[in-house]
């Protein structure tokens, strides 16, 4: 789905009150949109914003640092890198 598309989804759902946080693959398209809050899983391929395939541990990882992301107050734009080592 567009980075742009995305991201104005994300500040409607915000809008009604309902924090979310972007896992984004793309840094510089979806820093432009300045999200309200984002991850960017390092080193990860496009289609695997979650890890490789069956690949729980990881998975779970990844969701936990976005879901991380709700408790911390922030500016909208940042993208937070975060490194996975098993992926």
């Amino acid at each position: 789905m567009c980075h742009r598309t995305v991201v104005t989804v994300q500040r409607a759902i915000e809008a009604q009150g309902i924090p979310t946080t972007l896992i984004t693959l793309d840094v510089e398209q979806s820093g432009l949109m300045r999200p309200p809050r984002a991850i960017h899983p390092k080193g990860f391929e496009f289609g695997h914003s979650l890890g490789k395939p069956n690949d729980k541990e990881t998975q779970t990882k990844v969701l936990m640092a976005a879901l991380e992301q709700l408790t911390i107050k922030q500016e909208p734009g940042q993208i937070h890198d975060k490194e996975f080592p098993t992926y």
